[in-house]
């Protein structure tokens, strides 16, 4: 394991001059924020089931490391983004053993010709492995690391605290990935933790310098609108009131406290970067504080946030939403989230303030299906394949069974289900042998496809 990690920075300090020329022979750089659902190993070490031999092993791994790659060089070229902040990589169980999920995407991206990179892990190896969460984050970074350390969070991976060096200019890097559960106020109680830990951190560094160059980005497992969406379930939120996002850009001069939320650069009906039950959310995040803005250092490039969908890629086409990740039929997909990107730049002038929309939504924005039904084909069975996955279909075909309610196509058993309770009502009300017509999108569940009825008047007959 000792060797193996000498071996790949001794390959990264080789090359970092190269990576410096690069980056620097351009006027801005490029930082993703990506979450890609579950990037593990294939040592069948793994807390989580999907991720046992059984299940998942090279081909799989293959796939995933595929569309990671693809993804990236999709967003920042060739040579890739200048920096990364990756979450859900599978902490390495097997160090003396086999490659960990870091070494084999590093491999992989270094394969296609991207980076060179520095990089910060998100655990501490030298912690007792009982310590180790299942995925952790990782920050890659073309520019030279000065310092990394880690801010233990409460039933969450830690933050990772990454500072680099951009032509001298210090620019501190907070990788995040909160508790999940964006809608429980149970688990919003462990993300007010997750939040204070990291505003103490924010407020210690602005203490000691006010114009610190910093950026917050990961997957906060909360909505931008998150204390207006549930204001009834939550009086607190971590990510409003402790974290502070601000629904307004700042203007350069004054610092506080307040962290700019990039979701408010695009109109209110475009925000999103993933799906949950029919609806938009918003867990993925990159804020900024007022010295992004300012006369010194680093600064953030004018209207240049991006969520970055790309259809066939990451996007599925009609619905337009997340491409998921799936371990069935040798792993296909891409992830559940979206990534999102920006770019920023070393200048001596303040940041013009560009487009930025202050409007919150006051609730999640449903999914808006008419389009993938109005461009739905009659279904075929030669359309049962992984690449079709999420495509919209008009479908027909007689009840099977009830439990699990099942629909017969041709002789083949497919599941059905509806995110929306009055459909899912009427469809669990249907009779057995009872002929069925409909449109569908194409999924999977437990290992077997089913047909997702988005909406109610997606259903023709019953």
């Amino acid at each position: 394991m000792i060797a193996r990690i000498i071996l790949l920075l001794s390959t990264l300090i080789f090359a970092h001059f190269q990576a410096i020329a690069s980056v620097n022979g351009s006027s801005s750089f490029q930082v993703v924020v990506y979450n890609v659902e579950n990037l593990f190993d294939i040592d069948g070490k793994s807390l989580y089931k999907d991720y046992e031999k059984e299940m998942y092993g090279m081909e799989e791994l293959e796939n995933k490391l595929d569309k990671i790659c693809d993804v990236l060089r999709r967003i920042g070229g060739k040579e890739g983004p200048d920096i990364i902040l990756f979450q859900e990589i599978e902490v390495d169980r097997t160090p003396d053993e086999y490659l960990s999920a870091t070494e084999h995407l590093l491999k992989e991206m270094k394969i296609r010709g991207m980076g060179p990179y520095f990089f910060s892990l998100g655990y501490n190896p030298n912690d007792a492995p009982e310590k180790w969460p299942a995925v952790h984050c990782l920050t890659l970074s073309k520019f030279p690391i000065t310092d990394s350390q880690l801010h233990p969070l409460l039933n969450a991976r830690p933050i990772l605290e990454t500072t680099i060096s951009v032509d001298g200019c210090q620019l501190t890097l907070f990788n995040n990935h909160w508790k999940s559960g964006a809608s429980s106020a149970k688990m919003e109680n462990f993300r007010l933790q997750n939040a204070k830990v990291l505003r103490e951190r924010i407020d210690f560094l602005i203490k000691q310098n006010p114009k610190t160059d910093f950026i917050v980005g990961g997957d906060l497992n909360s909505h931008y609108n998150q204390s207006t969406v549930y204001i009834e379930e939550m009086q607190r939120t971590g990510i409003n009131h402790i974290l502070m996002s601000s629904e307004i850009e700042p203007a350069g001069i004054d610092i506080n406290k307040k962290l700019y939320n990039l979701w408010h650069e695009i109109p209110p009906n475009k925000r999103g970067s993933d799906v949950w039950k029919g609806k938009w959310g918003t867990l993925m995040h990159i804020l900024l504080p007022s010295s992004l803005y300012d006369n010194n250092g680093v600064n953030y490039v004018t209207d240049s946030f991006r969520v970055e969908k790309f259809t066939d890629l990451n996007e599925i086409p009609g619905l337009k939403i997340p491409f998921e990740w799936s371990n069935d039929l040798s792993g296909f997909g891409a992830s559940d989230h979206f990534p999102l990107s920006a770019l920023f730049k070393i200048s001596n002038g303040k940041t013009e303030q560009g487009l930025s929309y202050p409007k919150t939504e006051i609730q999640q924005r449903i999914v808006n299906f008419d389009h993938a039904k109005k461009n739905a084909q009659n279904w075929r069975t030669s359309f049962l394949k992984p690449k079709n996955f999420g495509k919209t279909y008009k479908i027909q075909g007689i009840i099977g069974k009830k439990n699990p309610l099942t629909l017969l196509i041709d002789q083949r058993e497919f599941g059905l289900y509806s995110y929306e309770q009055e459909t899912r009502d009427l469809l669990f009300s249907s009779k057995t042998g009872s002929n069925f017509s409909s449109t569908g999108y194409l999924s999977r569940y437990r290992g077997k496809w089913q047909f997702i009825i988005a909406t109610r008047d997606w259903i023709e007959k019953i």
